[in-house]
């Protein structure tokens, strides 16, 4: 948001502190600054002069030389333009002044010597065109000597406010809560207030008609007559420029000028087109679905029902607080117009924002919170300027419409001690007192209980509780006045969040340990791909509908994971993703949310790939790391089983199970799966329930596994056998533990092969067996000993050794 200085200090003499002094006060006390600059401070080089003689350049037919006057001394100018006479006042560039990349010197121009440069509206960058030097006879104001600048009314300072500080402060988005907001915290006297403005309403215009309703907070219409299209003062179109708005007609710039003087908008509207639709009719209701007019901006948007409109007899002629209507706009040949100013509930502003896309100067403020008793002021106020710029008979009717919660007040109640203590400072009653009273609260003491009654413009959504009251007086005072005190608080142990430690390790080990790479997704996804994995009829559906790709919370963490993998398939060769995640659910609590660990792994094999042999060692190699995964949170007993699910393939889908419970899956996820999430190569998907792994864990943590290691050589024994292609091959590995062969470590399957000598329907499975001796060293009788006891063991349950 830009301010004009000078607009400023029309309300508070500003002029007289000084820039730096005002940009210190504004920076500790009130909002950030992003800059503060003089308005084309180029012009100030730009002089009035008047042209005393002209006469033909002796060597070039197009040329002229002029004598200027700038009143106190004389300069001689060579120009080309051929609509400049003697007496006109005219804008000289001199020497040393800059316009655009141009640098204006002295020179000679076919031997004539010439100090500076006559200049058009389009070389001022006044205008986009021009049809020849600037002639300013009987402009208001155009003086000799005067610069180009003073003429304009730029000789100003403009500040750029970062709009982000005060988001909360809808008080400061004008020119005149700015600088009452300054007259506070430089202890200055208000010499103009705009809301105390008078007008004497004419009681023969019959009054328009306002509906009145719950839909706006306020909301006022008067009718003017009287009104003539013209171009504003010079000083309003300057004014409205400094602050980046686009100048229109003295109508239209007087809305723009209200809204930027006050903080609230207004709008006109053409009364004979009002009159055209049966009548002036105003009021505050919603649109249809797909309900359209055309806007200002030239569009015509199809609405949803949650955008308020104002309507006349019925038909839109506006979006509450957004944008006018095009149809409705003042016009050229308007003499009667309707003007309505109106305070609409922020939250329904904002929606209107948001479904639109229609983010303009009005909206911005009305999302705020506007405060509603300032609607009839704004009216008077309005009505004065208009009369001021170019409408000197206008007449206005009444206002008529309605005001919801004239009286609304707040209080506040607290005490000094509470201030002093959220402060870290010694005040007294009166420090407190008169900075309260210098922003405008009323103040009243019972002992040390403090009562403030907070002023309208502050008590909607911003000074509502103690705290706030705290920090006005602590920005006001200065936080720099406060002294720095060592923190004093009662050192605690911390109380065991075991979630968060398990997930800690848990992250610790998949990055450090295994090397996968951690992704954080949005918990948004589309319906659709909550039927990836899940109950689509229990998703959850956003109310402040999202675009549909972001329309329910997930229930499932795999089409993130997905998603993430297709950005990657096409840089690198081995992706492995894992995320801790929340899944959402329509459903009763505790289960409508649960936390999950997923992850998921693709090893450069294309989703075509036919190597049964190629896929199932990428399977076993992801479960062996799974595998050393529980092993590391110490979940050592463990099954896994074969389960089908609808997103992983067929062949190659198993589930966890502990304590006869399944808590997590693994798998190869289903082709028509991939396809659809557009994935060129293979993907293994798993997952965890985390809340049953943190019990899991939380129990066996507290059992202490240690075994001292062997001090004599370990060995191993390899054994192969032919294994059903649908057979799980932990059936052999099962049998094995039963056995109690005291030297058994551990045993796995670390390969297999399909195809060759191995019979159809058959698979050749290598296991591989740990032996540990605590007592002695093997010997090879022992291990032979304990081989045959395995071969016996496969024979006797029917498996082939190979």
């Amino acid at each position: 948001m830009k301010l004009s200085l000078d607009w400023m200090n029309d309300f508070v003499s500003l002029k007289e502190i000084g820039l730096d002094a005002i940009l210190k006060k504004i920076a500790i006390s009130v909002c950030e600054i992003d800059g503060a600059d003089s308005y084309r401070p180029e012009l100030d080089l730009i002089k009035i002069v008047k042209i005393e003689s002209l006469e033909k350049h002796p060597s070039a037919d197009k040329l002229q030389i002029a004598q200027v006057s700038n009143g106190s001394s004389k300069s001689q100018i060579v120009t080309g333009a051929s609509n400049v006479k003697v007496g006109d006042l005219v804008p000289l560039a001199v020497p040393g002044a800059k316009l655009g990349d141009k640098e204006i010197v002295e020179s000679e121009l076919r031997g004539i010597k010439s100090s500076g440069m006559l200049c058009s509206e389009k070389e001022l960058s006044l205008s986009e065109e021009s049809s020849g030097v600037w002639i300013l006879n009987g402009l208001e104001g155009a003086e000799i000597g005067k610069s180009i600048r003073v003429l304009l009314h730029y000789d100003d300072v403009v500040f750029d406010v970062d709009n982000k500080s005060i988001t909360h402060r809808p008080d400061l988005w004008n020119h005149y809560g700015f600088a009452r907001e300054l007259a506070s915290q430089l202890r200055l006297p208000i010499k103009f207030n705009p809301f105390e403005s008078l007008w004497n309403f004419d009681l023969s215009i019959p009054l328009p008609k306002v509906l009145e309703n719950q839909n706006a907070h306020s909301y006022y219409a008067s009718v003017i007559h009287g009104v003539s299209i013209l171009p504003s003062q010079r000083k309003i179109q300057a004014r409205l420029q400094k602050c980046g708005i686009r100048v229109i007609n003295n109508v239209v710039d007087v809305s723009n000028y209200v809204m930027l003087e006050m903080g609230q908008p207004t709008h006109f509207f053409d009364k004979k087109f009002l009159e055209s639709q049966g009548g002036v009719s105003l009021e505050v209701s919603f649109a249809k679905k797909n309900e359209s007019f055309s806007l200002l901006d030239e569009t015509s948007p199809l609405l949803e029902e949650e955008i308020l409109l104002i309507r006349n007899q019925g038909k839109p002629v506006a979006i509450a607080g957004v944008m006018g209507g095009k149809e409705s706009a003042v016009q050229a040949d308007s003499v009667e117009i309707v003007m309505e100013s109106a305070v609409f509930a922020r939250e329904r502003v904002r929606k209107s924002i948001r479904l639109t896309g229609i983010r303009s100067d009005s909206s911005v403020r009305y999302e705020k919170g506007l405060e509603a008793t300032t609607t009839l002021p704004v009216i008077r106020r309005a009505l004065n300027l208009l009369k001021e710029n170019g409408c000197p008979t206008i007449k206005a009717s009444e206002p008529a419409g309605f005001l919801h919660l004239p009286h609304k007040e707040v209080h506040i109640h607290t005490d000094i001690h509470f201030i002093n203590a959220k402060l870290g400072a010694e005040l007294s009653k009166g420090d407190i007192t008169d900075i309260l009273e210098r922003l405008h609260f009323t103040v009243s003491w019972k002992g040390d209980h403090l009562e403030v009654l907070v002023p309208k413009f502050r008590h909607n959504y911003d000074v509502t509780i103690p705290e706030d009251l705290a920090e006005e007086i602590g920005r006001t005072r200065g936080y720099d006045t406060i002294q720095v005190t060592p923190l004093l608080a009662q050192v605690k142990t911390p109380i065991r969040n075991l979630s968060r430690e398990l997930e800690r390790k848990c992250k610790t080990y998949f990055a450090g340990s295994l090397g996968y790479h951690e992704v954080y997704n949005y918990s948004f996804q589309s319906l659709k791909e909550n039927t990836v994995d899940g109950d689509v009829q229990a998703s959850v559906k956003i109310k402040n509908e999202m675009p549909e790709e972001q329309s329910v919370l997930r229930n499932s963490l795999l089409p993130s994971l997905l998603k993430n993998i297709r950005t990657n398939q096409d840089r690198f060769s081995e992706i492995k993703l894992f995320e801790f995640g929340r899944a959402y659910f329509n459903l009763p609590e505790p289960q409508n949310e649960k936390k999950i660990l997923s992850f998921a792994v693709s090893l450069d094999r294309k989703a075509s790939e036919s190597d049964l042999k190629l896929l199932e060692e990428d399977f076993l190699k992801v479960r062996k790391e799974i595998e050393s995964l529980l092993e590391s949170i110490k979940i050592l007993e463990y099954t896994w089983e074969i389960k089908q699910e609808t997103y992983f393939h067929p062949g190659a889908s198993l589930s966890l199970i502990v304590d006869s419970k399944k808590v997590g899956n693994l798998g190869y996820v289903h082709p028509a799966v991939l396809d659809s999430f557009e994935l060129k190569k293979r993907v293994i998907y798993g997952s965890f329930a985390f809340e049953p792994i943190v019990e899991i864990w939380n129990t066996n943590r507290k059992i202490s596994r240690f075994i001292a290691p062997s001090q004599f050589p370990e060995a191993e024994i390899d054994l192969s056998i032919l294994v059903s292609e649908k057979e799980n091959t932990n059936t052999f590995t099962d049998l094995v533990q039963k056995e109690n062969i005291p030297e058994l470590a551990d045993g796995w399957v670390y390969s297999q092969f399909v195809g060759g000598n191995v019979p159809a329907g058959k698979r050749s499975v290598s296991y591989r067996f740990r032996l540990v001796n605590y007592e002695k060293t093997f010997t090879q009788e022992r291990i032979k000993e304990i081989s045959d006891q395995l071969v016996a063991l496969a024979g006797k349950n029917g498996f082939v050794l190979r």
